[in-house]
């Protein structure tokens, strides 16, 4: 059996030799054939949709594919050529890390593609636009005022990029935060830039006047009289051109020179200015006389028209009360630093008020009030910061008597205030005065003051009474003891 099929084996082997020896080679074609473990090579790559711009902070998904789809090695591996643009996973998932334009790689059985990405600001991000205001565009040699910036989009203000420059760093310095520094008298232009957009901000610095000081404080005239007014300013560099001016005209006049000329009877003010500071000169018209000694007596209208009813003074401020066409009469601090009793004569006959401006403050006094023409009033308030509690501290009358009811009230940064204490002697503590109100305070008494927006408590503990109780107690104790040593053995 087994010699048989090998005889079999080697007949068809023979046979079929000798049919393809007798046939042409082309006309023998035999099936191809693969194994299973043949390589596929990649032969290229399809990038798939993708955005090419993209925004800060966004991120999006690469889906890249491999063809053949039956390649051997699919696996792709990402790459970015600058990880500070755009960040990459190598699940193909990209982040924009920064503004700027990168490449990504994907590469697949040694086939490479590149993503082109541009990175964009988010919008809301971009400033589109900016103002620019400064606190204040005059500035005095060595002071300083402040730039303020506001952007718009709102949200662009944590990452705008803002710089100052000036154009002149002799006049006015600024720094990086906008403060600008006044450095030398003229004139400069600050910069302010924020990406394209640019706003300028011209400002002034100029050397402060220390004082304006005049051949004269007051003038007593008659009708038709003249008198010349001349001043200086301090220091000399600050502007020297002096400027007159009359708050009442119908009583007297003054020309761009200094030159008053009296027209009517009353008083009235000149204002002399050199655009920085400013001074006054009390000017009082009457008929009794040119010299401010000049007085009438009598009972009869002399021939100026001054009654014997009143008396020309040779106070120019008594003279300002007798002779005020209006009820109230109004005078700097520095121009009556003392109401005397001649004063308040006056106003309480004349039922007058003054108004009395001085740093801070306005004292009022009216002549209706006043009780008593004996003492007198210090018009000097003086406000300075406490040492015991939180506020500003000032003084009356230099705490002696007053003489009638005065009203004070507080301006520019003493009315911030909200609360106004009396320092009580006799029990050494603040006591609260409902009186003030609206940053006026109405008081008859002399002494000390707090302003302040605190409320003050406190807790009085008497002394005596401490004493007595610490006394009580202690013989208490005692009696306890001497009852309980007595029963001791009980």
């Amino acid at each position: 059996m087994k010699f048989f099929a090998k005889r079999l084996s080697a007949i068809l082997l023979l046979t079929a030799l000798t049919v393809s020896a007798a046939m042409p080679a082309a006309a023998v074609s035999l099936p191809s054939i693969k194994w299973p473990f043949q390589r596929v090579e990649v032969e290229s790559i399809e990038p798939g949709e993708y955005d090419a711009e993209m925004v800060v902070g966004t991120t999006q998904q690469l889906k890249p594919t491999v063809m053949p789809e039956n390649a051997t090695d699919k696996d792709v591996v990402f790459a970015s050529e600058d990880i500070s643009i755009v960040q990459v996973g190598q699940d193909g998932l990209i982040g924009a890390a920064s503004v700027g334009t990168t490449r990504v790689s994907a590469t697949a059985g040694g086939v490479t593609i590149y993503y082109d990405i541009n990175v964009v600001p988010d919008p809301s991000t971009v400033v589109s636009d900016m103002d620019a205001a400064i606190s204040s565009e005059e500035i005095a040699l060595g002071d300083t005022a402040t730039i303020s910036v506001s952007v718009s989009p709102s949200s662009a203000a944590a990452t705008a990029t803002v710089t100052f420059t000036s154009s002149n760093e002799a006049v006015a310095s600024v720094n990086n935060f906008g403060r600008v520094t006044a450095v030398g008298k003229g004139s400069a232009t600050i910069t302010v830039t924020c990406g394209d957009i640019v706003r300028t901000i011209n400002v002034k610095v100029y050397i402060p006047t220390d004082g304006i000081h005049l051949n004269t404080n007051y003038l007593v005239l008659k009708p038709g009289e003249t008198a010349q007014i001349t001043g200086s300013v301090t220091p000399s560099t600050a502007p020297q051109g002096l400027t007159f001016r009359s708050s009442d005209k119908s009583v007297a006049t003054v020309t761009g020179s200094g030159t008053v000329t009296a027209v009517g009877t009353g008083s009235t003010s000149i204002i002399v200015s050199n655009g920085d500071s400013s001074s006054m000169v009390t000017v009082i018209v009457n008929r009794g006389g040119a010299s401010s000694s000049s007085s009438s007596s009598g009972s009869e209208t002399d021939e100026g028209g001054v009654s014997s009813g009143e008396t020309v003074s040779d106070d120019p401020i008594i003279q300002q009360i007798n002779d005020a066409q209006i009820e109230v009469v109004n005078l700097n601090q520095a121009d009556i630093p003392l109401i005397t009793s001649e004063m308040l004569n006056a106003l309480r006959r004349t039922g007058k008020t003054m108004n009395i401006t001085g740093e801070g403050y306005i004292l009022t006094i009216k002549g209706t009030d006043i009780r008593n023409t004996q003492n007198t009033i210090n018009t000097a308030v003086v406000f300075t910061p406490s040492t015991e509690e939180n506020g500003l501290e000032f003084t009356l009358n230099d705490g002696s008597a007053m003489p009638c009811t005065v009203s004070v009230t507080m301006t520019g940064e003493n009315a911030s205030y909200g609360r106004l204490y009396l320092y009580n002697t006799a029990t050494d503590q603040w006591q609260y005065l409902n009186s003030y109100s609206d940053s006026v305070v109405t008081t008859d008494t002399a002494g000390r003051y707090l302003l302040t927006n605190d409320t003050l408590t406190f807790v009085h503990v008497n002394i005596y009474a401490m004493i007595a109780a610490g006394v009580a107690l202690l013989a208490i104790v005692v009696v306890y003891i001497v009852v309980k040593k007595r029963y001791w053995f009980w």
